[in-house]
């Protein structure tokens, strides 16, 4: 965002302040009031008389970004007068008037949702099919293995990626501090869920109008979102619907989904090795591997990833939700852990 504000250098800002790291002349990083690990980027503009400040609206005031807002013009408000606090800056009358009417300039919106793949297996195997469809079709497609995936990465207009988001706040760095209000359902929450995510850069939201926070509209955010969701839809592939599949070894699991796809010598072993495995994954499963799976369990055990993808994804605001999740973030400390 970017905002009027009058302001000192960002050297003298950042002096005898616990709650900025200086990061060269034209950049500060200005702690959360939740935890020191999560830094909003103010950068000085204008000869000093405009702030840009660059964070996670969710992630700054309630430490997690799992779950957000969609409306966006009371939450900027809120994040602004936030990073204004912790750098010690007291705006004027006119400058605080001029942003609680809105008068300053979104510079980058991220527009998520999730896809709630239901188990690991079929999370890998969705995020593999995508991979290998925007390798096919993407505009400068970028990738890490399968647990990243890009497109326009490198663009200054707009940036869609498709991530692991239970792998990711696994990192060291990323999970999510104690004092989140409700913490151990929102982990719950994101476990075999691909994250999807829309950036809109600055260029890009004024060319559709949505840099004024007060014309910021969720509908043409919507709109443009389904767009991605409607490009993935076309991706092939089948993947595991079976229920406790990953507790099974691995062999196990390779030669059950050969066997569900037409190889009947997939379990081809002695006879005490094959009632073992047989116990086994009936045990595990309840599925019985003696004689050839029926077309209906060949059908019930296997999704196409076209139809995991549009039945796990759904928009969702936590508008509900939000004060209890600031609050949760304000009665906490600062943690560096």
């Amino acid at each position: 965002m970017l905002i009027d504000v009058d302001h000192k250098s960002l050297g003298k800002i950042a002096q005898n302040n616990p709650n900025i790291t200086w990061n060269g002349n034209y950049q500060l990083q200005v702690h959360s009031p939740f935890s020191a690990m999560i830094k909003a980027r103010v950068f000085s503009r204008e000869k000093g008389t405009k702030l840009m400040i660059e964070a996670s609206i969710p992630k700054f005031l309630t430490g997690q970004n799992i779950v957000g807002l969609e409306e966006l013009f009371e939450p900027c408000k809120q994040l602004i007068f936030a990073v204004l606090e912790q750098m010690r800056i007291e705006p004027t009358a006119a400058e605080r008037r001029k942003i609680n009417r809105g008068k300053f300039e979104m510079t980058r919106v991220d527009y998520a949702l999730h896809c709630d793949c239901g188990t690991p297996e079929r999370a890998d195997a969705v995020m593999a099919a995508v991979r290998s469809l925007m390798y096919a079709k993407a505009k400068d497609f970028s990738a890490y293995g399968i647990e990243t995936v890009y497109a326009g990465q490198h663009s200054n207009r707009w940036t869609f990626r498709i991530y692991r988001k239970d792998l990711e706040i696994k990192k060291r760095g990323r999970c999510l501090p104690a004092n989140v209000y409700r913490r151990d359902y929102l982990i719950a929450k994101v476990q075999n869920c691909a994250r999807m995510e829309l950036v809109l850069r600055a260029p890009e939201l004024k060319r559709l109008g949505l840099n004024d926070p007060l014309a910021w509209n969720v509908a043409a955010a919507r709109q443009r979102m389904q767009v991605w969701i409607d490009r993935l839809s076309t991706t092939g592939g089948l993947v595991p619907n079976i229920d406790h599949l990953g507790e099974l070894t691995s062999v196990q699991q390779m030669k059950l989904l050969l066997w569900l796809g037409g190889h009947r010598t997939a379990f081809t072993n002695s006879p005490t090795t094959f009632a073992a495995t047989r116990k086994t994954v009936l045990a595990i499963t309840g599925i019985e591997i003696r004689g050839e799976p029926s077309v209906e369990l060949q059908r019930s055990a296997m999704q196409t990833s076209r139809e995991v993808l549009l039945h796990g994804i759904g928009f969702k605001s936590y508008a509900h939700k939000w004060d209890s999740l600031c609050q949760g973030a304000n009665a906490g400390t600062a943690k560096t852990d």
